[in-house]
């Protein structure tokens, strides 16, 4: 991997030593100047004597970038076949999807890789996947978080104003629950993208304010966000139209939540999978180009 990384960030050395300024400015680039402006100290020579970036900014670009693509390809990978289970029983969602891609992305989904290729914020434009992303992740986060409890740190109990001191405790973020409470959600138990897509916060499916939390808040959000949610656009983009997708569990499966589909952590996991790994059945659709 460092193979492959080294010289993609040297090349954004060079582009910053020669002075040179792109349009397009990439994660390495911006990293590689802050680093310059902020810790290290400017040349006092010429440009073309610029000092290469210190080897051990190289090393922790490389780690960090690592973090980037590996980190969260579980979690999306996870997230998308939920996408698709949910797809499957609400097909009405799925008619609407295939829809805003023919949309954004013209209905030959032959073109569709072309098009994404020569003008990536083509994924902005698709408000309709997001929400479905959104509302997916609302039932189904993947991750949860947690936090060690202090001395002198105490949770209150909004409705009856009891103290829990948390010294000595470890304290679990169950977003999976407070994502399905009632008194936070409209219809909490059903996929409804919809609730994503209003903007009148008298709209009784308008988000509560800070009740959504599968990336967490604060700073401790997660940093890669962004980029998840962006690659899974980019995966139902190029998957929805082509390909009807199937859950193939047996008819004995067992349930919870009225899913045979549901999540479940096994042995040595730390993130929420879909159960048994999604068995599922993936057909050509007839004229889906």
């Amino acid at each position: 991997m460092k193979k492959f990384l080294a010289p993609l960030i040297e090349e954004d050395i060079a582009r910053l030593d020669r002075g040179e300024v792109s349009e397009v400015k990439t994660i390495n680039y911006l990293a590689i100047k802050a680093f310059r402006s902020e810790v290290q100290q400017p040349s006092t020579t010429t440009a073309s004597k610029t000092p290469s970036v210190d080897p051990k900014f190289l090393d922790m670009a490389i780690s960090q970038l690592k973090i980037f693509i590996f980190a969260g390809h579980d979690t999306t990978a996870s997230t998308v076949s939920f996408a698709y289970s949910r797809l499957y029983r609400h097909p009405e969602v799925l008619t609407s999807t295939r829809a805003e891609h023919d949309q954004v992305l013209g209905p030959d989904t032959s073109q569709a890789l072309a098009r994404l290729t020569e003008n990536p914020n083509l994924l902005n434009q698709m408000p309709y996947t997001s929400a479905v992303i959104r509302e997916t992740l609302r039932l189904y986060p993947p991750g949860a978080t947690a936090r060690v409890g202090v001395p002198g740190g105490f949770l209150t109990d909004p409705a009856t104003g009891k103290v829990y001191p948390t010294e000595g405790m470890t304290l679990w973020s169950t977003s999976f629950a407070t994502h399905r409470l009632a008194e936070y959600w409209v219809r909490p138990d059903e996929f409804l993208p919809e609730r994503w897509l209003t903007r009148d916060a008298a709209d009784p499916l308008y988000p509560r304010k800070n009740a959504y939390r599968p990336f967490e808040l604060g700073p401790r959000n997660c940093i890669g966000q962004e980029l998840a949610q962006v690659e899974m656009r980019a995966i139902l983009a190029m998957t929805v139209r082509e390909l009807d997708i199937e859950p193939a569990y047996p008819a004995n499966a067992p349930e919870a939540l009225g899913e045979k589909a549901y999540q479940s952590m096994g042995v040595g996991d730390i993130t929420g999978h879909v159960k048994d790994g999604f068995p599922v059945r993936v057909k050509l659709r007839a004229g889906g180009k």
